[in-house]
């Protein structure tokens, strides 16, 4: 663990702030390249980026406040104190909300956003979770892998597991999601002009399966089980079963275009 990063005169800059903001700069800076290549300004990505983010956040927060409202209703003063740690991936859908608008406002192409915003998000994920696991949070089950993690005394891991190695879920996720953008990014170079929005629809299949198969490893309180999976899985079969739906529309209007 390392929570913090530098403290400077009692002015903390904590390790998951500032890889969680890295994650989202370069989300953004991903998907301003990649749809530079389709006309849509740098500017214009930026400034929907910002709107799209203030709502991520909220969403994630939200989320993260609900599933652990035990907490949070003996400690209100804690519900905004996003610097601590504590955002819900799946409530990051709310900042959907002002691309959508964008996307109608500007008759952005669809399929062209959708290759650029799912892999970007895979990126993000990727360095985002180091900056979990620096804090101590979303961490894993007790493990008797070699490469189990022992987390020092005063740690929320250590305070219900002590001395006990575990897993080390966010680098499961983490390393998950860098494998597969880097397949995205493979593909969108061979593809992602000629056929805009494969990628994208299949990154929505394969993204959310990382997260499903990973909380398999992970501690959650009893509470976030539905019929015996946790609520976030739930949400990535969600997601992948959309994902398979827009893959097979998205094949069916190329093949009903193709003049062969």
């Amino acid at each position: 663990m390392y929570p913090v990063l530098l403290d400077i005169g009692g002015l903390q800059i904590r390790t998951y702030g500032v890889l969680v903001g890295a994650a989202v700069l370069l989300g953004i800076h991903f998907a301003s390249k990649h749809l530079s290549r389709f006309g849509i300004s740098s500017d214009d990505v930026w400034n929907t980026a910002v709107w799209a983010i203030l709502f991520g956040i909220a969403g994630a927060r939200l989320a993260f406040v609900i599933q652990h409202w035990d907490y949070f209703s003996r400690n209100l003063t804690e519900i905004p104190a996003v610097w601590h740690g504590g955002l819900t991936f799946y409530g990051v859908i709310l900042g959907a909300v002002p691309i959508l608008w964008k996307l109608r406002k500007e008759r952005w192409d669809f399929w062209v956003i959708l290759d650029a915003t799912v892999p970007a998000v895979a990126l993000g994920l990727a360095v985002g979770r180091w900056g979990c696991f620096f804090n101590g949070c979303c961490y894993g089950k007790p493990t008797d892998l070699p490469w189990g993690v022992v987390y020092p005394p005063g740690s929320d891991p250590h305070l219900h597991f002590g001395d006990v190695p575990l897993h080390p879920s966010q680098i499961y996720e983490s390393v998950g999601d860098a494998l597969l953008f880097l397949f995205y990014l493979y593909m969108l170079r061979r593809v992602g002009v000629k056929r805009p929005g494969v990628v994208g629809a299949l990154a929505l299949v394969l993204t959310p399966l990382v997260r499903f198969f990973v909380d398999f490893t992970r501690v959650y309180e009893p509470n976030a089980y539905v019929f015996g999976l946790t609520f976030n899985q739930w949400i990535a079969l969600t997601l992948s079963s959309m994902g398979l739906i827009l893959l097979y529309v998205r094949m069916r209007v190329e093949h009903k275009t193709d003049p062969t």
